[in-house]
Order: C-alpha cells, then sequence, then structure tokens
C-alpha cells in the first residue's frame, strides 16, 4: 500500500513538473460525467463558476453589460439559434407554393394562395426577430483579442463596447443584416400587389432571386453557426444520433427547396406557353391570365390558349420537358399538402439519383436547374462521406473518452518550437486545437528523401505512442519519432502522456476489436507516408519492367553487326545507363513499414 501510494505521488509530481502551459499547473481536473459542453470548457481552462456566470465583471446597468462567449447562455443560445435558423430554412421555400393555377372547364387564371401567405409570413416574422436578437447579443458579446499571446487559455477578452461594435461590424455585420431582412414579406405582400396587372412570369422571377439571394445568406450563417457550436464544445452534435438526424435534416430540407424550385419554375412554364400563344391570338391581353381580372367575355368563349397548353395532351406544340408530370396532374390546382408532398418526393428522388431520370427541353433555366440539381446531389453526397468517416477516438465507448479527457494536459507552444525531432524518444501524444505545425521525416537519414505535411486543427501527432502502449507487454524503452514535428505558428493543444495512454490502452484492448487497428492506420501519418512510398515503387517497377521490355523490342529488332555500324558510344552509353538506372532504382533501400500494434491479444491479468 505504501509503495503503491508513493509511486501515484511521484506520477503526480510528474505530471505538475512536465506541463507546458504553465498557467494550468495549479489548476485541478474536473470531472466530465459525459457533459459533452461541460468537458470542452473545462479543457479550455474555464471554472465551472465562471461558465455559469453571463455577464463579466462591472458596475453597470444588466443591459449595458458584456457578455461573456464562453458563458452557458451563448452556448444554449447557439442552440436555440440554430433550431430557429433550421426552421427558417424550411419556411422561406414555402412562399414558392404560394402561386396558384386555378383550372377550369374553358379557361384557366393564376392567382396566389392567399392563406398559405398569410401563414408562412407569420412563422417567417418569428423566426426573423431571432436574426435581430443575434445582432443585438453580439454587439454586447466579447471577444478574445486575436494578437493577444494568451490565446484560449489566457481568455484575453476584449470587453469595450465601441471596440466590439467596429469588430462586428467588420466583420459579419452586413450578412446577418440582410438574412434578417424580411424581404419576401415585402414582395408578396407590396412589390407585386403593387404592380397593377403585372406579368405573373416576371414576379415569380423578382421573388425567386431574392428568396434564394437570402436563402444562402442564411444557409452561410447556420454553418457558421455550426463552427462557433464546435469551437466551444469540441463537438458537432451531444450525442452520435443528433449528428446523423442533422446530416438528414439537411438532406431533406434540400429536397424541400428543390421540390418549391420545381412547383414555381412549373408554374412559370404554364403561364409562359399562355403568354406565347396569348400574344398570337387576336383580342387577348396577358391581364386576362390573371384571376383578379375579368376577362372580355367574347376572347373567354373563342380562346384556344389553354387547349393548345394543356401538359396532359403530348400533341401540343410546347414542351414543358421536366415539369410535365407537374402540370399534366393540375397539381398547382391542388391543396397545399397534396402538392407540397407532391414536390417533396420529387425532389427526394431526382436528388437520390442526380437528376438522372429527368428528360429536358431545350430551355435553358431548365437546363441550368437539372445541372444544378446533379452538383447540388453530388455535393451533400460528399458532405454526408465525410461525416460519415469515424475519427479515431469516436471508436472509444464514454467511459474511455472521459478517462482520457480527465488525463489531457494542455500544453501552448511558441512559433519554432520543436515538439520532437526524429529519432528522439516519443513522451506523449499531442491533438491540435489551434495553430499549424510542420511534421517532416527523412526516413532515418535515408539520402535523397523527405516528406513533409502540415498538420492543422483537428490532427495529432505522436502516434508511435499508441502502437508501443497497444502492445500486451510494452518495453520500458519509449519508441522513437519517426518524424520530425515543428510548429510554424503559435499552438494550443493537448497532450496525452505515455503512462496515462498506457493506462488507457489496457482497458481499450479489452472493448474493441480490430477495427480500431484500420481507423489508425488511415489517420497515421506515418502509415500514409509509407503507403505513398509503396505505391511509388510499385509505380517505379512498373517502368522498370516496360523500359525493359522496349529496349529488348528494340534488341531483338536489330542484328549485333547493324548495331555495331549504326551504333555509336553514346548510343551504347544510353543503353548501358538504362540497364545500370533500372539497377540501382531496384536497389534503392524501401521506406519502413510502420510497426502494427496487436489490438487481438488479451491482456493479462
Amino acid at each position: 500500500m505504501v509503495g503503491s501510494r508513493r509511486v501515484k505521488d511521484e506520477m503526480e509530481l510528474r505530471k505538475q513538473r512536465t506541463v507546458r502551459f504553465h498557467e494550468e499547473r495549479a489548476k485541478p481536473t474536473i470531472p466530465t460525467h459525459q457533459k459533452q459542453a461541460g468537458l470542452a470548457a473545462n479543457k479550455l481552462g474555464l471554472w465551472i463558476s465562471e461558465k455559469n456566470k453571463i455577464f463579466l465583471a462591472g458596475n453597470e446597468l444588466w443591459y449595458k453589460k458584456i457578455i461573456d462567449p464562453s458563458s452557458d447562455f451563448i452556448l444554449t443560445w447557439n442552440y436555440v439559434l440554430r433550431i430557429a435558423c433550421f426552421v427558417a430554412l424550411f419556411m422561406d421555400p414555402l412562399y414558392f407554393y404560394v402561386p396558384k393555377i386555378y383550372y377550369g372547364t374553358l379557361n384557366s387564371c393564376i392567382g396566389r394562395d392567399t392563406r398559405l401567405a398569410i401563414i408562412v409570413t407569420v412563422f417567417r416574422s418569428i423566426t426573423d426577430l431571432f436574426y435581430v436578437l443575434q445582432i443585438i447579443i453580439k454587439f454586447r458579446t466579447a471577444y478574445i483579442n486575436p494578437s493577444s499571446t494568451l490565446g484560449v487559455f489566457g481568455r484575453d477578452l476584449v470587453k469595450d463596447p465601441g471596440n466590439i461594435a467596429k469588430q462586428y461590424l467588420r466583420s459579419s455585420f452586413v450578412v446577418d443584416l440582410v438574412a434578417s431582412l424580411p424581404l419576401p414579406q415585402i414582395i408578396i405582400w407590396s412589390v407585386i400587389p403593387s404592380v397593377k396587372y403585372s406579368l405573373s412570369e416576371h414576379d415569380d422571377d423578382i421573388l425567386l432571386l431574392i428568396a434564394l439571394f437570402q436563402y444562402v445568406l442564411r444557409l452561410y450563417l447556420v454553418f457558421s453557426l455550426n463552427s462557433k457550436i464546435v469551437e466551444v464544445t469540441g463537438a458537432f452534435s451531444k450525442t452520435a444520433w443528433q449528428g446523423a438526424a442533422y446530416n438528414l435534416l439537411l438532406y431533406m430540407i434540400a429536397s424541400h427547396v428543390l421540390g418549391a424550385l420545381w412547383y414555381l419554375l412549373s408554374v412559370d412554364r404554364q403561364t409562359a406557353c399562355w403568354e406565347k400563344y396569348c400574344s398570337n391570338e387576336t383580342g387577348c391581353q396577358n391581364k386576362y391570365l390573371a384571376c383578379d381580372v375579368q376577362p372580355d367575355s367574347n376572347w373567354k368563349i373563342s380562346t384556344t390558349i389553354f387547349n393548345s397548353c394543356n401538359a396532359s395532351n403530348k400533341s401540343i406544340g410546347f414542351d414543358y420537358g421536366m415539369f410535365t408530370p407537374l402540370l399534366s396532374n393540375q397539381a398547382p390546382d391542388q391543396g397545399f399538402l397534396k402538392k407540397f408532398f407532391y414536390c417533396l418526393w420529387w425532389g427526394l428522388q431526382n436528388l437520390s439519383c442526380y437528376g438522372q431520370t429527368l428528360t429536358v427541353s431545350t430551355y435553358i433555366g431548365e437546363t441550368l436547374y437539372a445541372i444544378f440539381l446533379a452538383v447540388l446531389g453530388l455535393v451533400l453526397f460528399a458532405h454526408l462521406i465525410g461525416n460519415v468517416q469515424v475519427p479515431f477516438f469516436s471508436q472509444m465507448d464514454d467511459r474511455l473518452l472521459d478517462a482520457i479527457c480527465e488525463r489531457l494536459v494542455s500544453s501552448l507552444s511558441t512559433v519554432g518550437t520543436y515538439i520532437v525531432r526524429e529519432g528522439d524518444p516519443v513522451t506523449e501524444m499531442l491533438f491540435i486545437i489551434r495553430g499549424k505545425l510542420e511534421s517532416s521525416t527523412t526516413d532515418g537519414g535515408r539520402t535523397g528523401f523527405f516528406n513533409s505535411i502540415t498538420l492543422k486543427t483537428g490532427d495529432f501527432c505522436g502516434e508511435e505512442l499508441l502502437g508501443w502502449a497497444l502492445v500486451p507487454k510494452p518495453t520500458v524503452n519509449l519508441p522513437s519519432s519517426t518524424r520530425t514535428v515543428k510548429t510554424i505558428v503559435e499552438v494550443e493543444a493537448f497532450a496525452l502522456r505515455a503512462e496515462d495512454l498506457k493506462f488507457v490502452a489496457s482497458q481499450f484492448r479489452r472493448l474493441h476489436s480490430r477495427k480500431l487497428q484500420h481507423t489508425f492506420r488511415y489517420y497515421s501519418h506515418h502509415w500514409r507516408t509509407w503507403a505513398a512510398c509503396f505505391i511509388q515503387a510499385a509505380w517505379r517497377r512498373y517502368k522498370r519492367r516496360r523500359l525493359a521490355k522496349n529496349l529488348s523490342i528494340r534488341e531483338s529488332f536489330s542484328s549485333r553487326r547493324s548495331f555495331e555500324e549504326d551504333g555509336s558510344p553514346e548510343h551504347s552509353l544510353v543503353l548501358n545507363a538504362a540497364r545500370k538506372g533500372a539497377h540501382i532504382i531496384k536497389e534503392l533501400p524501401k521506406f519502413r513499414k510502420p510497426s502494427e500494434p496487436d489490438f487481438s491479444a488479451e491482456h493479462d491479468d
């Protein structure tokens, strides 16, 4: 008992002596208790008492105080704002369903669904308030001084309201302001009604351009907000299910937008057909196509416009292209729910197959929309695949992650600091949270070999230590580093020491399978370098075999006599040099394959 207690005390003293960032030495380890947001804040060196405070210290009134950016209030507000942003992203495309076509036996007209316009306007105005509140909160929230050398751990905050306002006005104020403006409401209730007897096609174009422009800004704010949440909490979502639900919701919103655009463009094509035949018909005026205008009785009886533009009639001279299914079913005359789910299904179906089943006409707008649909499907697929890729530590359970996070130590390295040199013992794994490092290797001083990469936020170094710790009976000597790691800029990171990793790895071997080995290889820079060298060696062998084959073919078609007559000393030297070059390439030393940790070995009890 006394011996084990002495060992623990010595390890605690070693920890205190080897902490790089001196401000963190005296701070105790705070358990996470599976609270992700609290864990990330504690790792950044924030006390719980400080984190629960909304305002920074001061004697001003509450509405004049400056908000602490690391407080629970800001984190909770970001989550609430993200929900409001998703509601706004869902509500905005509903404006595209406001135009409505009323089909009749003899005559048809285009109008708008007033009830839907009122409902969407109310909900849209409510979500606009959240964007306005976000602007107000940003004017009263402190920010970290970018020129400070203390960084995140030092918490050097700018608290002056004037400086905060200047920084916000120079950064994202314009985007936030434009995103909060009620532009679709103004278009629907003010601009379009004020233009008497306006062409519905032009009205739809105005609504489409304004709504899409603001929609792109709001989508940008959602991704910006997600990056802030990741920066504060260290993770995008609290659980894996929330991350999966987010990706599914993003996919459904994209399908919703595509379906709503398809509906609006279908109405646009229907009115374009009516106007085309109206211009060729005597006594027809474009205003007769609007439902709020009483057409001439004689024209109403004699017109053939609506029969000539009947989408269900395949013999007409107007090509509706991809909009034929919607118009032939007269979906624009259906109730909102019917046409909404019909268009949502169309968007989901074509987004999943990248629009491969679409039959488009020669209309440029339709073709561009089909191209946009295909590109969007590919981008979303790539985004989904990128999120599905599981990071190294996501293979572990919550208890193991909790144990690892309790043993992490904050680290701050200045510019030009060598974290580890090639050949030196690796004493810790480093997980980067801010900054850039250069990681290079010469494969133990091999002549002509040099490989260099840049490590950024989210990367790690010192993976040799993991292979050493996962061995059932690791040696006392620490593994040698295969790379030289040097800071390019100031770097903030978390360090996991050898003894802590060894203790955690002994528990991990019982809980997981060999799948972690493949994940480890994927994220290991040493394994990536070896794989690249392996591919290069295979390519050199292929070129060497091809060169030898070409030489043998050339020699077989020329006799020794013609070779001596034709051949000059230079020609002989070229052939001999090619053979020797191939021989030299063959004898080049290979890049050493990294050692494989035994993930399947049982732990000795």
